[in-house]
């Protein structure tokens, strides 16, 4: 039985794109060499460069859906021009592919979120280490797509509270035996 008094823990599923999907693609698409040479490739990318947003396909906001111009239609949705693969940095792709794995992540979150009821979700995994970018991203998605009603936490010591949460969940099922 655990020492310490706790409200009831939720783990909700994982994807499997995440930081290694992240520096595998910025491996392929960049060249680089490690997950820090990526991060710093993407702090000085712009994925709208390499993204369709909505605003590039209705010339602004689109109201109907309550969608800004800013958002995401389409990541790496300008690459089916050869004209903008033709003239894109690696920077921005490794940007954009930040930006994708993040959205992802933050997507699968608030539908989970919405799911089981809850209005925090703390994020954890290496993929955050030293991420500023994604954590931002995410803090945004979640606040922006929820309307304000779900707030994104992050731990200090990310990487490592995948392993607390799992190992909550079997002293809770201990103790259910």
């Amino acid at each position: 039985m655990p020492c310490f008094e706790q409200e009831p823990t939720r783990l909700l599923p994982a994807t499997g794109l995440g930081g290694g999907t992240f520096l595998g693609l910025c491996c392929l698409l960049t060249g680089c060499e490690s997950f820090e040479e990526a991060l710093e490739m993407a702090a000085k990318g712009d994925s709208t460069n390499v993204d369709k947003l909505v605003k590039d396909i209705y010339g602004g906001d689109y109201e109907r859906f309550g969608l800004q111009g800013s958002a995401v239609a389409s990541s790496f949705g300008h690459m089916m021009s050869k004209e903008k693969r033709d003239s894109i940095r690696k920077e921005d792709l490794a940007r954009a592919t930040l930006v994708t794995i993040t959205n992802n992540i933050g997507s699968i979150a608030r539908m989970c979120a919405l799911n089981e009821n809850i209005d925090k979700v703390v994020f954890v995994g290496n993929f955050l280490r030293i991420n500023m970018i994604s954590m931002k991203v995410l803090a945004y998605a979640m606040d922006y797509w929820s309307k304000g009603q779900l707030k994104a936490l992050f731990l200090e010591h990310e990487g490592y509270f995948g392993a607390v949460g799992a190992l909550l969940e079997l002293l809770k099922m201990t103790d259910d035996q």
